[in-house]
């Protein structure tokens, strides 16, 4: 894999970790977020799992499901992926 697809698909690792604790901290299914926002239940199942990338509406509208600004989706996935690479973008050794 390279390394541009190997980031990518963590940083939508972390994306989807984000979401995934935002929700459980508001104590909602994805089923209720899906409702919420008009993302398929899967999709958002997918995202959290890192398997799927969210387009900006899509991501926006989780967002906004989950009560969060975008930004501070945005911010807590940046600081999930800064945890995970070095300055050079590189994976972090365990």
């Amino acid at each position: 894999m390279s390394q541009r697809k190997e980031l990518q698909r963590r940083l939508y690792g972390c994306l989807g970790k984000v979401i995934m604790l935002r929700r459980k901290r508001l104590g909602i299914s994805q089923e209720e977020l899906a409702k919420d926002t008009g993302v398929d239940r899967a999709f958002i199942s997918s995202i959290e799992n890192g398997k799927r990338s969210p387009s900006f509406g899509s991501v926006q509208r989780i967002a906004r499901g989950l009560n969060m600004r975008f930004t501070r989706l945005v911010d807590n996935t940046e600081r999930c992926f800064e945890n995970q690479t070095d300055s050079d973008g590189h994976a972090r050794s365990a």
